[in-house]
C-alpha cells in the first residue's frame, strides 16, 4: 500500500514538475518574512521661538525601507520627506500649529503625535506691551513747547499728553493698527497748540502724516517692535522704525528726585521752576519704559521752503525750473546756514523723481537732534523743493537738555539723547498733577 502511495507522488511529481513537493510532511508553503512595519520611539517634541526665527521637529523610527511625510495641521508639506523638518521663519500665522509626521515601508505606517509651533514675546516685546497691551492702560507721550525759563506764551507754547492702547497683541493677532488719543492740554494757561503735520516724500508723491490723532501699525520683527507711521488715509506706510532695547524704570518719591534720564528727557518740564508745583510726588505704580529705535528705509521728509501748510500743497523753493538749473545757481537753506550748490551733493532718481541729496550732513543747530539728516532737494511737477533724509539704519535720537547753559554754540549748549521714553498712566498722571501754569 505505501509502494502504491509512492507511486502517485511520483507520477504527479512527473506531470507537475513538483517532486520535490512530495513527501512525509504533508503538503506546506514555503517559509514567508514576519511583517517588520515602523515604529516611532521618539515623538516631535513641541517648540518656541521669536517671530522669524525657524526651528525643526525631528522624530526617530525603527524599521527598513522608511520615508516620511511631515504635515502642518493635517496637510503634507511639500519636499517635508525627511526624518526632520525645519520651519521657515514664523509668523503670527503659525502660533498654535500642529506638526506630525507619518513614517512608512513596505510593511505599513505610522503617524506620530502632533507637537505644537508656539511663539515666544521678547524680552522687548513684553516691556512694550507692559504699557501698550490692554488691559493696560496705555503707552502715554507727552508733547509740548516750553520755555527752559521765565514764562510761557500761549499760541506759542503748550504741554500736552496722548496715549495709545493695543487691544491685541502682536505676536500672535498680527499688526496692529495703533491710533493715538486725542490730545489732552496739561497746561491750564495754554491754548491746546500743536506742532503742524510732517510730510514724506514717497512713490512720486507727497504724504501727511497728522500729529494729532495719528494712527501706527504694531508688529514685531525678530526680538524688536516694528512701527509703521500711517499716513492720513490710516493705510498707507508713509516711514517705519524699528525699536529695540527696552527697559523698564520705576518712579517714586518727590519729582525733583526723578532720575536723570527721565528729567533730561522732559528736560523743559524739570528745568522750569515755574512748571511744577513744589513737594509733588509720583502716585504708585508710576513708570517709564525706555527704548532705542532706529530708521526702517530711507526716509525723505518734504518741508516747505516759503510760508507752512499743513497739507499736500507743500510750498517751492522754485518754480518753472530743473533741479539740476536751480542747484547750478544755487539753493539757499536759512535754517542750515548754508548755500547749496550741484556739486554739494548727488543727483539721481527716487521712485521716478529727481532728487538731490547733500553730502554733508545737516548741522545739529538745524536739527535739534542727533538723528543724521541730509539736506535734500526735489523736483516734482516743475517745481524744487526741499527737504531732508533719514538713511535706512540710522539711530533716531530723542530728546535733547541744556547741559552747558550760555556756551557760544547750539552744539556746546546741548547734549542729544540718543534715546526714547513712554510712560504709563499713573507718571502721566502725576505729571498732569503737578503741572502748575
Amino acid at each position: 500500500m505505501v509502494a502504491r502511495a509512492f507511486a502517485r507522488c511520483a507520477l504527479a511529481g512527473i506531470l507537475v514538475g513538483a517532486l520535490a513537493a512530495c513527501g512525509g510532511g504533508g503538503d506546506s508553503d514555503p517559509a514567508v518574512p514576519p511583517a517588520n512595519p515602523p515604529v516611532i520611539s521618539a515623538h516631535p517634541s513641541a517648540q518656541s521661538v521669536l517671530t522669524d526665527a525657524s526651528t525643526t521637529f525631528s522624530v526617530t523610527a525603527t524599521g527598513t525601507g522608511l520615508s516620511y511625510q511631515w504635515r502642518r495641521n493635517g496637510t503634507a508639506i511639500t519636499g517635508a520627506t525627511a526624518s526632520s523638518y525645519t520651519t521657515p521663519a514664523a509668523s503670527h500665522l503659525d502660533h498654535g500649529a500642529q506638526y506630525s509626521v507619518t513614517v512608512s515601508n513596505a510593511d505599513g505606517s505610522v503617524t506620530s503625535t502632533a507637537a505644537t509651533l508656539s511663539l515666544l514675546a521678547s524680552t522687548n516685546q513684553q516691556v512694550f506691551e507692559s504699557l501698550a497691551l490692554a488691559p493696560a492702560a496705555g503707552s502715554h507721550r507727552l508733547r509740548w513747547n516750553l520755555n527752559l525759563s521765565g514764562p510761557q506764551t500761549s499760541g506759542n507754547n503748550y504741554a500736552y499728553s496722548e496715549f495709545s492702547v493695543l487691544a491685541q497683541s502682536p505676536l500672535t493677532a498680527g499688526p496692529q493698527t495703533n491710533p493715538q488719543s486725542a490730545p489732552t492740554n496739561l497746561a491750564g494757561s495754554l491754548a491746546l497748540t500743536s506742532a503742524g503735520p510732517t510730510r514724506i516724500l514717497k512713490n512720486g508723491a507727497i504724504l501727511v502724516v497728522p500729529t494729532l490723532q495719528a494712527s501706527n501699525r504694531i508688529s514685531y520683527v525678530g526680538s524688536d517692535v516694528r512701527v509703521d507711521a500711517l499716513a492720513a488715509d490710516n493705510t498707507t506706510v508713509a516711514y517705519s522704525q524699528v525699536r529695540s532695547d527696552y527697559t523698564s524704570v520705576s518712579l517714586t518719591g518727590n519729582l525733583s528726585a526723578t532720575p536723570a534720564e527721565f528729567a533730561q528727557w522732559f528736560n523743559s518740564f524739570f528745568a522750569n521752576p515755574a512748571v511744577f508745583t513744589a513737594g509733588a510726588t509720583y502716585a504708585a505704580d508710576a513708570g517709564y519704559v525706555k527704548y532705542t529705535s532706529t530708521n526702517l528705509g530711507d526716509r525723505y521728509t518734504a518741508f516747505d521752503c516759503i510760508g507752512a501748510t499743513t497739507d499736500t500743497n507743500i510750498t517751492p523753493c522754485v518754480s518753472g525750473t530743473t533741479l539740476e538749473a536751480a542747484l547750478t545757481t544755487g539753493l539757499v537753506s536759512n535754517s542750515d546756514a548754508t548755500t547749496y550748490h550741484l556739486a554739494d551733493g548727488t543727483l539721481g532718481t527716487v521712485d521716478g523723481v529727481p532728487v538731490w541729496v547733500a553730502t554733508a550732513p545737516r548741522p545739529v543747530s538745524a536739527t535739534l537732534s542727533s538723528t543724521v539728516q541730509h539736506r535734500i532737494y526735489f523736483q516734482l511737477n516743475g517745481n524744487v523743493y526741499t527737504g531732508s533724509l533719514i538713511r535706512d539704519g540710522a539711530a533716531l535720537g530723542g530728546s535733547y537738555y541744556v547741559s552747558t547753559p550760555g556756551a557760544p554754540t547750539v552744539e556746546e549748549r546741548l547734549t542729544f539723547l540718543p534715546y526714547h521714553i513712554r510712560m504709563n498712566k499713573a507718571a502721566r498722571d502725576s505729571i498732569a498733577a503737578a503741572m502748575a501754569i
